[in-house]
């Protein structure tokens, strides 16, 4: 997963520039894919904390989201997700 970094690192403030940056350079290598959600992370070693949503985008699959960083991690992290439907 992607850690906190300032606009100007990871192409934009919000969720559709950093989105739309990477959607065209994914086209240009032949690939089609589009947002499904958004949400946010909360990282303090050794846990993960998924929740919330994109305004742009709507509420990401939080579940889905927990279950990659689990299984990408070192075996030390672990995953929790938010499924609620209020802001954050």
């Amino acid at each position: 997963f992607v850690r906190s970094a300032s606009p100007s690192e990871c192409g934009g403030q919000y969720h559709a520039d950093i989105a739309r940056d990477i959607v065209k350079k994914l086209a240009l290598l032949g690939y089609s894919c589009s947002v499904t959600g958004g949400g946010r992370i909360d990282y303090v070693a050794p846990h993960a904390h998924v929740y919330g949503f994109s305004y742009g985008f709507g509420k990401g699959d939080h579940e889905l989201v927990a279950k990659i960083i689990e299984k990408q991690s070192d075996d030390e992290t672990y995953a929790t997700f938010d499924d609620a439907d209020d802001l954050y």
